[in-house]
C-alpha cells in the first residue's frame, strides 16, 4: 500500500468517524432532553401525589362530619330519654 493509497483510506475512515460522531452527539442531545423530561414529570408525579394526599384528608373529613353528627343526635337523644324517665319517677 502506498502513501497516497494510505491517507486517502485514512480519509475516508475519518470522514466515517465524523459521521459517526455527528449521530452519537444527536443521541446524547436527546438522552438529555429525555433526561430533563423525566425530571420534570417526576417533580409534577410529586406534587399530584401531595395534592391526592390533601384532597384524600379533605375528603375524610367531610365524610367523617356526618357520622359524628349522627352520633351526637343519638347520645342527645338517650340523654334526654333518660333524663326524662328519672324526672317522670322522681316526681311521684
Amino acid at each position: 500500500m502506498t502513501d497516497s493509497e494510505r491517507i486517502v483510506a485514512l480519509e475516508e475512515r475519518s470522514k466515517s468517524i465524523e459521521q459517526r460522531m455527528i449521530k452519537v452527539e444527536s443521541i446524547v442531545e436527546n438522552i438529555n432532553s429525555l433526561t430533563l423530561s423525566m425530571e420534570r414529570f417526576s417533580v409534577i408525579l410529586g406534587n399530584q401525589v401531595e395534592e391526592q394526599k390533601r384532597t384524600n384528608e379533605r375528603l375524610e373529613k367531610i365524610e367523617s362530619e356526618p357520622r359524628d353528627l349522627w352520633k351526637n343526635v343519638k347520645t342527645s337523644v338517650i340523654v334526654a330519654l333518660i333524663t326524662g324517665i328519672i324526672t317522670y319517677f322522681g316526681s311521684r
